[in-house]
């Protein structure tokens, strides 16, 4: 279990989006923090426009994760073994 569970071959893609994601969320914020912090050096609150780029490029990065995420192919699309609803129901006790 765990993280071998990513090394697995039909799971590669999924562990290769979820290492980028990670790497960029460790990264990319603080380096916008800083890089806002010189762009918005002549503003009067130069930490406060800083922090909301950092904030703006965090929320960027989730939301490619989740798009990511969701574009996958579903492989487990046949239902037949699913709960049954209604009707077809079987009382199992």
């Amino acid at each position: 279990m765990g993280f071998g569970l990513l090394l697995h071959p039909q799971n590669r893609e999924t562990g290769q989006k979820l290492g980028i994601a990670t790497g960029l969320m460790f990264t990319a914020p603080i380096l916008s923090f800083y890089a806002g912090l010189w762009y918005f050096s002549e503003k009067r609150n130069p930490d406060n426009w800083a922090g909301g780029l950092a904030i703006f490029v965090t929320n960027i990065i989730v939301a490619g994760y989740c798009f990511a995420a969701f574009m996958e192919e579903d492989n487990d699309a046949d239902d037949s073994a699913g709960p049954r609803k209604g009707a077809h129901k079987q009382r199992t006790d």
